[in-house]
C-alpha cells in the first residue's frame, strides 16, 4: 500500500497493533519506527521513476517537524492520563472515515466520467492536476508565492506550511506518517498530479517520522524487534506497489486507497467498542477479522491491478470496466 498509494501505511499498522493487543503507546512508537524505514525504501523507488518533488518535500519537512514535536507532547500527556488507547482510536476512526469516504466518492465519480468518455469513443483526458478547490487555493495571494517546477504547482508557501504542520502533529499523536491525509491533500487542495502526490509524501515522511521515532524512543514507546520484522516484509511489498504505479491511472490509486481507508476505519471502530464496552468480546473478534481481512483485500486489489495492467500493455484483452484504471496515458 505504501509503494502504490504514497502512504506510509501506519494508518493501518497503528490500529492493527492495538487490535493485536499492543498498548497504545507501544503501538504508536513502534509504528513510527517502522514507517521511518518503510518510507526510505518507498521514496528511493519513486525517485527512480520520477515521482518525487524534492523542493516541495523540503518545505513540508520543516513544517512537519514542528508539528511532530507538538503531537508527541500531546500524546505523552494523554498517555500519562491513561486515555491514550481510546483517544487514538477515536481520532483514527474519525479521520479514516472522513478521508476514506471523500477519496472513494471522488474516485468513483472520476471513474464514471472516464468510463463515459471511453463508451462514447473519445480520448481520455490528460492527467488530472487541479480541482475546482485547488484552483482557488492556488489563487490565494499570500507571499511568498513559490513555483514548484517538478509538480507544476504555484502556491503560497504558507499553505504548504499549514498542511505540513497539521500532518506532523497527527504523526506525533497517532504514530502515522500522515500519508493517508497528505496524498488527498496534495491532490485536492494543492493540485499536485496524483503520482507526484504519491512519491513526494514518502520523502517528507523519512524526516518527520525519524524525528517522531527518536522522540518516542526517548519516551520508551518503541519495540524495535517488532518494527524490524515488519520492515523486512514491507521492503518486499513496497516494490510491487511502486511498480504498479507505472501501469495505471491515478484514479485507481485513489479508488483503492479510499476502499482500504474505510475498511480500516470499520476495524478501528469495532476495536473502540471493545475498549469502551465491557464484555464486548464480539467486537474484539470482529475488529481482527475486518482489519486483517482488509489487509488481505488491499494486497489482492493491487496485485490484481498489476496483472491486468501488464496484460493490457501487452495487447491482451481485459474487462471493459478496467480500461479507465489501466490506460496507457497515466493520470
Amino acid at each position: 500500500m505504501s509503494g502504490f498509494a504514497g502512504v506510509g501505511g501506519a494508518f493501518i499498522v497503528t490500529p492493527a497493533l492495538i487490535v493485536l493487543g499492543f498498548p497504545a503507546n507501544l503501538a504508536v512508537g513502534t509504528s513510527m519506527a517502522w514507517i521511518t524505514g518503510n518510507s526510505i525504501i518507498g521514496m528511493l523507488r519513486h525517485r527512480k521513476i520520477g515521482n518525487v518533488d524534492m523542493k516541495f518535500g523540503i518545505i513540508m519537512i520543516i513544517a512537519a517537524m514542528g508539528g511532530t514535536e507538538a503531537g508527541v507532547r500531546i500524546f505523552n500527556s494523554m498517555n500519562r492520563s491513561g486515555n491514550a488507547d481510546s483517544v487514538v482510536l477515536i481520532i483514527a476512526v474519525c479521520l479514516l472515515t472522513i478521508v476514506g469516504s471523500y477519496t472513494l466518492i471522488e474516485a468513483i465519480r472520476r471513474k464514471k466520467h472516464l468510463d463515459r468518455i471511453l463508451a462514447e469513443g473519445g480520448t481520455l483526458p490528460p492527467p488530472m492536476s487541479t480541482t475546482a478547490f485547488s484552483t482557488k487555493v492556488q489563487g490565494i495571494n499570500l507571499p511568498p508565492i513559490i513555483h514548484f517546477k517538478k509538480s507544476g504547482v504555484t502556491i503560497s508557501v504558507w499553505i504548504v506550511v499549514i498542511i505540513g504542520f497539521a500532518i506532523g502533529m497527527l504523526a506525533g499523536i497517532m504514530g502515522v506518517g500522515g500519508g493517508f491525509i497528505m496524498v488527498p491533500s496534495l491532490v485536492y487542495v494543492v493540485g499536485m498530479p496524483s503520482f507526484m502526490a504519491v512519491g513526494t509524501p514518502l520523502f517528507q515522511m523519512i524526516f518527520s517520522s525519524s524525528y517522531g521515532f527518536i522522540r518516542h524512543t526517548m519516551s520508551g514507546n518503541v519495540i524495535i524487534m517488532a518494527a524490524f520484522i515488519m520492515l523486512i516484509a514491507s521492503s518486499i511489498g513496497v516494490q510491487f506497489g511502486a511498480i504498479t504505479t507505472r501501469y495505471v491511472r491515478g484514479v485507481s490509486v485513489r479508488y483503492i486507497l479510499g476502499i482500504s481507508i474505510i475498511t480500516f476505519a470499520i476495524g478501528s471502530a469495532l476495536k473502540l467498542c471493545g475498549v469502551l464496552i465491557d464484555g464486548a468480546g464480539w467486537a474484539e473478534t470482529a475488529s481482527q477479522i475486518i482489519t486483517f481481512g482488509g489487509l488481505g483485500l488491499t494486497v489482492i486489489m493491487i496485485l490484481s491491478l498489476l496483472i491486468v495492467a501488464i496484460r493490457y500493455k501487452r495487447g491482451n484483452k481485459i474487462p471493459s470496466w478496467m480500461y479507465s484504471f489501466v490506460s496507457k496515458s497515466p493520470e
